[in-house]
């Protein structure tokens, strides 16, 4: 017989594991495979938004996924737990009520849809369910309750804990449950002692404002709504719709209920209530039955607190299949049948499809926007998060989102439509104004920006604004109020090298070259800066007409010792040996700039000089040539990229 129970669960986990490494190997061929969204992409990303999440997973996560492994390395792990929560259904299914109801309730486990789509989602889901059955078999299968025994499962239900708040609550339960029936009273504290140490350590290392969600402001009828939602198996969707992840999946789309029901616990719930209350009548009911009742309130009541989604239900569900299987075959006797009847249309009644909660379709496509961008698939990306506008209550995130992307792809204009439609909005959010302006400034629409930036610093007096204020200003052409925005942040925030880097350039145009040498001089030390700045300010010394040659060579030559590919620099050089007389070593400068940027023009142009004052007129009329080729050819791909920048812009007919 022992070995008949041996194939039995070594077959369910075989099938268990099986089913879900099918579904994760579907899933990891999809476009989306290596992409974690929603919760999944808190743990895996480091995405969130301040809400709760398990500590001990996060920990799980941050050692499983490095950087040369994806998600599959976890979902294989995960994939094994739900293999081994199928077999520990089964057993606790054989211990309360029969090999034929732990068979029945095993294959139940193998077959259930959301176990099978939480254990290749990244989130402790599937973890936290394995360990509570561990922890509710540990208690079933015990005839007495020692203090060793005790402790272990104390240790099972602290770790638990960690895994998933809610567990504090079944772990409460599991407390008075020993407390009340061990004959050893020690058993009782044994297990809270096991449970206490590893809490004890998880708020040591992690804080305990980490271990469980803060609630506030949570009234009765919130409560009651939660409630319903948690029996009925309708969905709180916060991140991304599981059926539309679940569709394309040969595995999931015949196991995940879809048309008649949410997650099916508004079938498992009731039905295993039922199975529980028949055997009272019948067989009996004693205190082993009733733990997977109180382990499954215990854990609706935590989830209550935070949402009531088919990932907090998942637990719930599997302490309950044996008891749902075990009422079954009693509802069909004869003598039960036609109360089983009655139950039957009673429960198909209750659970009828309801609405999700409001905006999981806008989260969806957003989630699904953002996957999409995360794989540089940008076309989809932006039809995505149209699509999540389009949904009601669509919320800021795929508008910002959307926006961003087309200011990122350089469509200024329709990142500036999607500001302004956020803007009218929340007309309070100062980043979205700040990010309007900068589209507008970028869209060329300079007078725009500079209207938005001077409106910003007037209502806040921040001069942290002036610098792209003055950056719009030089745009529309004002220098001399760009210099005046430019030196009223530098005169606050003297590292401020960006504007200050802006600044000498409008001092240059300005032609007050002066200044642009000061400012140019104090940020050209600066390692970042050097390759930028050095050869603009040997250009700026070499317009001042002074006795400055030496210092401007040296300039160049620092720069390009750390930037040896610096075509700007190699061109000032060139410019510089020429006209000292050193045409050879000028010319090798120039055959590099034509070796490394074929198209810059001006290196022909300089070359045609060289080449004559070198006395060599044949190959100076090849470079004059070449020069007039190359300038024509920029100003026609200048031309073409315009007219393709604004057909993208939407700014062509």
């Amino acid at each position: 017989m022992k070995g008949a129970n041996a194939w039995e669960w070594a077959g369910l986990l075989a099938a268990g594991i099986a089913v879900r490494l099918a579904h994760v190997w579907q899933w990891e061929k999809s476009a989306l495979g290596e992409v974690a969204v929603g919760a999944a992409a808190h743990y895996a990303s480091g995405l969130g938004d301040g809400e709760w999440y398990s500590p001990l997973y996060a920990a799980l996560c941050a050692v499983a996924l490095q950087e040369e492994t994806g998600l599959w390395v976890l979902r294989v792990i995960q994939v094994g737990m739900g293999g081994l929560a199928c077999v520990l259904v089964w057993s606790i299914g054989r211990q309360l009520f029969s090999p034929a109801v732990g068979r029945g309730a095993g294959i139940a486990a193998v077959l259930y849809g959301p176990a099978i789509y939480y254990g290749g989602e990244i989130t402790p889901a599937v973890l936290a369910a394995f360990s509570s059955l561990l922890l509710l078999r540990g208690l079933v299968g015990s005839a007495g309750m020692g203090p060793l025994r005790a402790g272990v499962m104390g240790v099972v239900g602290g770790v638990t804990s960690l895994v998933d708040f809610r567990a504090l609550f079944a772990v409460g339960a599991a407390f008075a449950w020993v407390a009340q029936g061990s004959g050893d009273r020690r058993a009782a504290w044994w297990f809270f002692a096991g449970a206490a140490l590893v809490l004890v350590l998880g708020g040591a290392v992690w804080g305990w404002e980490g271990l469980v969600p803060s609630v506030s402001g949570l009234g009765l009828k919130e409560m009651a709504t939660r409630t319903y939602l948690f029996w009925h198996g309708a969905e709180v969707l916060g991140d991304i719709d599981p059926y539309r992840a679940a569709a394309p999946s040969w595995v999931l789309a015949p196991l995940m209920w879809r048309v008649l029901l949410g997650f099916p616990f508004g079938l498992v719930g009731p039905l295993a209530l039922v199975g529980f209350l028949v055997a009272v009548r019948g067989e009996g009911m004693d205190r082993y039955r009733a733990l997977p009742l109180l382990f499954a309130g215990a854990w609706m009541l935590g989830s209550l607190l935070e949402e009531a989604s088919g990932r907090s239900r998942l637990s719930a569900a599997l302490f309950l299949l044996p008891g749902a299987l075990a009422a079954i075959p009693l509802l069909l006797e004869k003598r039960q049948r036609v109360w089983g009847i009655a139950l039957a249309l009673v429960l198909l009644v209750a659970n009828l499809p309801i609405a999700a909660a409001a905006g999981a379709q806008s989260s969806h496509h957003t989630w699904a926007g953002y996957a999409y961008r995360e794989l540089d698939m940008n076309a989809n990306s932006i039809a995505a998060y149209e699509r999540a506008i389009e949904a009601e209550d669509a919320g800021i995130r795929p508008y910002a989102e959307l926006a961003e992307i087309y200011f990122d792809t350089g469509a200024y204009e329709h990142a500036a439509e999607i500001y302004l439609s956020l803007v009218q909005w929340q007309a309070v959010n100062r980043d979205i104004w700040i990010a309007l302006a900068e589209s507008y400034l970028r869209a060329g629409r300079a007078e725009e920006a500079a209207a938005i930036y001077a409106d910003l610093m007037a209502q806040e007096n921040d001069p942290s604004l002036a610098g792209r204020l003055g950056d719009a200003r030089a745009a529309q052409g004002a220098l001399e109020d760009a210099i005046a925005a430019y030196q009223k942040v530098v005169a606050v925030w003297p590292d401020s090298h960006r504007v200050r880097f802006q600044l000498a350039r409008t001092w240059e145009q300005q032609a007050a070259l002066d200044s642009a040498a000061v400012h140019y001089g104090i940020i050209v030390g600066l390692a970042e800066w050097e390759g930028l700045v050095g050869w603009r300010l040997a250009q700026v010394l070499g317009r001042m007409e002074k006795d400055n040659l030496g210092r401007i060579e040296k300039l160049l030559r620092d720069v390009l010792a750390d930037h040896p590919d610096s075509a700007p620099a190699l061109l000032c050089m060139a410019g510089l040996l020429h006209r000292t007389g050193r045409n050879e070593e000028a010319l090798m400068h120039l055959q590099r700039i034509a070796a490394m940027h074929p198209d810059e023009h001006r290196a022909y142009g300089l070359m045609e000089s060289v080449y004559r004052a070198m006395g060599q007129p044949g190959e100076a009329g090849r470079a004059a040539e070449l020069y007039r080729e190359k300038r024509l050819r920029q100003r026609a791909d200048r031309r073409v990229l315009g007219n393709l920048e604004a057909l993208l812009q939407g700014g062509a007919p």
